[in-house]
């Protein structure tokens, strides 16, 4: 007989407090190099977005994007606060990298943002012609302190518009490879999970061990402070809780019976 099972998402949020006088220099972005497993979407004139936050305050030095084609016309790569305020904007005219792949544009001064507050990178290309991977944000992506979240978590993830205007809309969790060049301002936590993306049997005894949390400092010094939660995620009315870099099925919650074959969403915040 088959055993249900949880699927469990991390979309990561790290509240760090880092003491004064602390700082490294380091420029992070959330996809890296990843390719597309579909480079080339439609040829409309379009709006391409990424809703992300950081768990510490800095600068956003340029929009990264993925291209399959060539543009004659160029792009515009804007930053956006979550409300659709634009907070800086930059023109490329025309591809100064290799095609297909990544091209960045630079803001011509880096822009501050706040922590743990949601932005939206995004670019316009007047041909189309992005990177569109359908599903691809369903689980969201962490790197160090920048988080995608996932598409269930921020009332869709993965934006767009036709036009060169503020993305609204979101389309089947699409991942279209828009990034940031982020600096983050004192050093940055990170946490890893073992196993990365774990499940667990509906029948699972209160108290198992669902995954282990390891948060080292960005610079390789430990992490001596708390583990718990927070918002914009949530721990699903108390089924799992922590227990020192542990999260475990909750030994006072619910249990996991009701929630076979789910996706369940945690902030894991990180206190110094």
């Amino acid at each position: 007989m088959l055993r249900q099972a949880v699927s469990l998402l991390f979309g990561i949020l790290c509240a760090i407090l880092v003491s004064e006088g602390e700082s490294l220099a380091q420029t992070i972005s959330i996809f890296g190099n990843a390719v597309p497993n579909n480079p080339v979407d439609d040829g409309n004139a379009v709006t391409l977005g990424l809703k992300f936050w950081s768990s510490q305050s800095g600068t956003i030095s340029a929009i990264c994007f993925y291209r399959a084609v060539t543009n004659p016309n160029g792009y515009v790569a804007k930053l956006y606060s979550a409300g659709g305020s634009l907070l800086g904007s930059a023109k490329l005219p025309k591809e100064d990298g290799p095609v297909p792949g990544w091209q960045v544009a630079y803001f011509a001064s880096p822009i501050p943002i706040n922590a743990n507050t949601t932005y939206i990178a995004a670019y316009y290309s007047s041909i189309g012609r992005g990177a569109w991977d359908a599903y691809g944000l369903n689980n969201g992506k962490t790197n160090g302190p920048l988080t995608a979240p996932a598409n269930s978590a921020i009332g869709g993830n993965g934006v767009y518009d036709y036009g060169n205007t503020f993305p609204r809309g979101n389309y089947e969790a699409s991942n279209y490879y828009v990034d940031v060049l982020f600096t983050p301002m004192g050093r940055s936590l990170v946490l890893s999970f073992n196993p990365p993306n774990p499940s667990v049997s509906t029948t699972a005894p209160l108290g198992s061990v669902v995954a282990m949390i390891s948060p080292t400092w960005s610079d390789g010094s430990p992490f001596t402070g708390t583990l718990s939660f927070a918002q914009p995620y949530s721990n699903d009315n108390g089924i799992f809780a922590i227990s020192g870099n542990n999260l475990i099925v909750n030994p006072s919650g619910p249990g996991l019976s009701a929630d076979g074959n789910t996706v369940q969403n945690v902030t894991v915040v990180a206190t110094q």
